[in-house]
């Protein structure tokens, strides 16, 4: 835990250098998928997902998440912070309405607390990556949807995964996502 606690402040540092950069196109986005996920069971969640543009092909995307759920035993809560990184190829050389491929993966830091009978091991580290393709298009000038699919392989995990699978959704993935560009946004109001 002692590791997260100086990895997310470094993330948000990062992030923000990135923005201050005036020639790139960032986009920052709402990750709903940790929302849903908790929400089915029984807590709540939010995640944030940052993409800048390299090249006119491709993109690199960092994501940052957290949630807090029930388990399946008896007050006993899970709480998780999920970090990923994936790279995107836009074979059409369109990084604003186009198809994609993209690759990566992450890190799901589990903790697990309460009142009732913890597992055996009170902390998981499951690491995992996902393939995936998509297309993103412009709904607004300042707002893009991105709809993708991808499966999530696990590749390290501890004692535990079998009890929580529910929460790491491994297999098939399928997502929307909506992206909202600032600085666009902000010349159109301004």
């Amino acid at each position: 835990m002692k590791r997260i606690i100086f990895f997310i402040p470094a993330v948000f540092c990062f992030s923000f250098l990135l923005q201050a950069q005036e020639n790139i196109e960032n986009r920052f986005s709402v990750d709903f998928s940790y929302s849903l996920t908790a929400l089915v069971n029984h807590g709540w969640g939010v995640g944030l997902g940052y993409e800048i543009y390299l090249l006119d092909c491709l993109s690199v995307k960092g994501g940052l998440g957290h949630m807090t759920v029930m388990t399946g035993i008896d007050e006993v809560y899970n709480t998780s912070v999920g970090v990923s990184l994936f790279i995107n190829y836009f074979p059409f050389n369109n990084i604003f309405d186009n198809f994609y491929f993209s690759a990566g993966g992450g890190c799901d830091f589990m903790n697990y607390f309460g009142d009732g009978e913890l597992p055996p091991t009170k902390q998981d580290t499951l690491i995992h990556v996902i393939p995936k393709i998509g297309w993103k298009f412009h709904v607004l000038n300042y707002l893009i949807l991105d709809v993708s699919a991808g499966y999530k392989f696990i590749i390290y995990n501890t004692q535990n995964y079998y009890d929580v699978q529910k929460y790491i959704n491994p297999g098939f993935q399928f997502g929307i996502g909506i992206k909202f560009l600032f600085r666009t946004f902000i010349n159109e109001v301004l």
